[in-house]
C-alpha cells in the first residue's frame, strides 16, 4: 500500500515538474481578460441603476432639472423633519443660496449636520453604487459622518460598469489621483453581531440619490 502511495505521489509530482517546464504554454496566452463576465442588464441606464440602489436599500429621485431638485430636496427637509445640511462645494452652496436657505458650509460643523451633501464622480448601474472622491466632495467626513448621505448626481455621472468608471483614472499621474475614492452601494450596514441587521453601524443609516437630468454646467 505505502508502495501505490509513492507511486502516486511521483506521478502528481511528475506533472508538477513538466508544467513548469513548459513555459509560455498557448492556454495561458490567451487568456480573454477584456470580455464582461456579467451579462448586460437591458433597458436604460437610470432603470438600471434605480433598481439595483433601490435593492440596496437606498431611495433614488428622478429631477427634470436643478430647480426641480432643490424643490423636492426642501420637501424632503421638511418630510423628514431635518433642520442642518451641510455641503462644502461651491455649485451646491450657490444653489441652495438662490431659494434663501443657509447651508453649512465649515468642515468642523459636520458633527452637528443631519444631512451631509455632496456630488458624485460617478453611479455604477450594474451594482446600484456611488463613487465619490476627496476631490470631488473636498471631505472624506460628509458621507460618513452625518447620518443621512445625499447625492447629487447629474447625467454624464450616469455609468453602467466600474471598469467604465476606471478607464478613465489616470493611474499614471499620482499627483493627480484624489486622496481617498470611495464606492458606495447603499446606507451602512452590518449583520456581524447575532447575524442580526443593523443599519448604520459604521456610517449614514439612510442613502439619498437625487438624479438631475441633464449634464452638470459648473
Amino acid at each position: 500500500m505505502a508502495t501505490d502511495e509513492r507511486s502516486s505521489k511521483e506521478k502528481i509530482l511528475k506533472k508538477v515538474r513538466k508544467g513548469l517546464l513548459q513555459k509560455g504554454d498557448p492556454y495561458t496566452q490567451h487568456v480573454d481578460l477584456d470580455t464582461d463576465v456579467f451579462v448586460k442588464e437591458a433597458g436604460e441606464l437610470i432603470e438600471t441603476f434605480s433598481g439595483n440602489f433601490h435593492a440596496n436599500a437606498g431611495s433614488f429621485s428622478y429631477c427634470f432639472n436643478e430647480f426641480d431638485f432643490v424643490d423636492q430636496f426642501l420637501g424632503l427637509l421638511e418630510e423628514k423633519h431635518w433642520t442642518s445640511v451641510i455641503s462644502l462645494e461651491k455649485h451646491f452652496q450657490s444653489l441652495f443660496a438662490h431659494c434663501d436657505y443657509n447651508l453649512f458650509i465649515k468642515k468642523d460643523e459636520v458633527r452637528i449636520a443631519d444631512v451631509g451633501l455632496t456630488g458624485c464622480e460617478a453611479l455604477i448601474a450594474r451594482t446600484g453604487s456611488v463613487v465619490i472622491s476627496s476631490k470631488t466632495n473636498l471631505s472624506r467626513t460628509l458621507s460618513i459622518f452625518p447620518p443621512v448621505h445625499v447625492v447629487v448626481a447629474y447625467r454624464d455621472n450616469m455609468l453602467y460598469d466600474l471598469k467604465n468608471y476606471f478607464s478613465g483614472v489616470n493611474t499614471n499621474d499620482i499627483q493627480s489621483l484624489p486622496s481617498m475614492i470611495s464606492i458606495i452601494s447603499g446606507p451602512s450596514r452590518t449583520s456581524d453581531i447575532e447575524k442580526t441587521l443593523v443599519m448604520g453601524a459604521h456610517g449614514p443609516k439612510e442613502m439619498y440619490v437625487f438624479y438631475i437630468d441633464q449634464d452638470r454646467t459648473a
